[in-house]
């Protein structure tokens, strides 16, 4: 089996493992069976647990966490998106933060600094020596996309005259895990790095110079960003220096660089996707929230477009109201459309949305399009009132903006998933067949509504 066969055998066994999962606990949720038959969670590794807690909502993930082994706490919210551990740590109970505090290390309070309690990091810090909490302050004095904040100190620098006996002893003799040996010179300039596996097979007379591989060395201050674009990856090597002043401060695991990159890769993909909600179950109110304000700006933008056919008034004639309108409906429509389908494009690029959890998704997003369609309808409505003095289309542009975004939400969460069964790629098609619902909805609610109400 090629390596490519076999990757997508392993991403296969994946996929039809967390469906399971996720079906089997809707199952017993939606069904209010007794909460102890979750227990069969804990026969699932890391991954697939984290990918379930992404797929549901946060009532739902509230009532899975207790029976999670508080040991694989960290290393689950280690595989969950940034935003998303957020959420939880706003949804974790004081037992369930004293069980997180009880194993936290550097790692976690590096990555997680800026939503972390203040106690947990504080009490923390307190447990550390002098040396370790200093080193820990100084990295959380970085941006978190710099370099320094994801420094470990815990490397070995050598002369290259010294040799492999020599290193091999301070190696054991030393409690510390080093993760690297560099060879400095005596104004600690970089000067290689040896690998630890060509150390430890290398006879103990060679020089550490023999050794010596050239490796990048990267600046403290450097972003992740910009690291990643000029990363030139050496075999047997999986941490880079990282110099500050010009001497070698410690080290940066690749590891670090290639997460960020796959993150920035999904944001790429998926650019139209509301900058704060990351998590598919952001809570409805900060999610409405958040969508609410870009509808707000494209409300100006639409008002704009109205103004200008406006200017066309005469050749209107008595339609003109309803066409210098039309506009309003359709791009509300449109927007709120786009920010739904980009939610769902992002739970079927992470493999959260599943048919078992497509329901949950589509109340979610109804929730939102009946709260946004109800307050700026609303606001739409007496602007429209008062412009064209007529309450009476006011209230047509109202229904027919409730109407027109309960239809966004809802065809934006299913067209997606629907064009995935039928093997058309989503990302490319599905903004298509949205402009095209969102317009015809948005029109005949509008128009029929007007012919109805306003043409006596």
């Amino acid at each position: 089996m090629t390596s490519e066969n076999l990757a997508s055998s392993n991403q296969q066994t994946f996929d039809g493992h967390h469906d399971a999962a996720l079906r089997r606990v809707l199952d017993i949720l939606e069904h209010e069976l007794p909460v102890t038959e979750l227990s069969f969670i804990s026969q699932y590794d890391n991954a697939i647990l984290a990918n379930l807690l992404e797929s549901l909502p946060d009532n739902y993930r509230q009532q899975i966490w207790p029976h999670l082994a508080t040991e694989r706490y960290w290393d689950i919210l280690h595989l969950m998106q940034y935003e998303t551990v957020k959420h939880l740590f706003e949804l974790f109970n004081q037992s369930q933060l004293n069980a997180l505090q009880q194993t936290i290390n550097d790692t976690e309070i590096v990555e997680f600094a800026d939503f972390l309690p203040e106690s947990m990091v504080e009490v923390y810090l307190e447990q550390q020596d002098e040396l370790s909490a200093a080193q820990l302050q100084d990295a959380l004095s970085y941006d978190d996309e710099q370099i320094g904040r994801y420094v470990d100190t815990h490397i070995l620098r050598a002369r290259p005259n010294s040799t492999v006996a020599r290193i091999k002893q301070r190696l054991s003799a030393q409690t510390d895990k080093h993760v690297a040996v560099y060879l400095v010179d005596a104004q600690g300039q970089f000067q290689g790095a040896c690998s630890l596996t060509d150390i430890a097979n290398a006879s103990d007379n060679i020089r550490l110079s023999e050794l010596s591989q050239h490796i990048e060395v990267f600046d403290h201050q450097q972003m992740l960003a910009d690291v990643s674009l000029s990363l030139n990856v050496v075999p047997g090597h999986a941490w880079n220096p990282v110099q500050k002043d010009g001497k070698i401060v410690g080290a940066i695991a690749l590891s670090n660089i290639v997460q960020w990159l796959q993150e920035r890769s999904l944001d790429v993909a998926i650019i139209d996707t509301p900058s704060d909600e990351e998590d598919l179950f952001t809570p409805v109110p900060t999610a409405a929230k958040m969508r609410a304000i870009w509808l707000t700006t494209n409300l100006a933008t639409a008002f704009l477009a109205s103004w200008v056919i406006g200017l066309f008034e005469g050749a209107l004639q008595q339609l003109v109201a309803l066409a210098i309108l039309m506009p309003v409906v359709a791009s509300m429509g449109g927007i709120a459309g786009s920010q739904t389908l980009a939610v769902a494009l992002r739970g079927i690029a992470l493999n959260h949305l599943q048919q078992s959890n497509l329901k949950l998704l589509l109340n979610k997003e109804l929730k939102i399009a009946a709260f946004n369609g109800l307050a700026l309808g609303l606001v739409i409505a007496l602007v429209v009132s008062l412009w064209f003095k007529s309450a009476a289309l006011g209230a047509v542009i109202f229904v027919a903006i409730v109407l027109n975004s309960l239809a966004a939400a809802a065809s934006a969460t299913m067209i997606p998933f629907i064009l995935k069964k039928m093997k058309i790629d989503p990302a490319v098609a599905g903004s298509v067949i949205l402009t095209t619902v969102t317009d015809i909805v948005g029109f005949v609610a509008f128009l029929g509504l007007a012919s109805l109400l306003l043409m006596n």
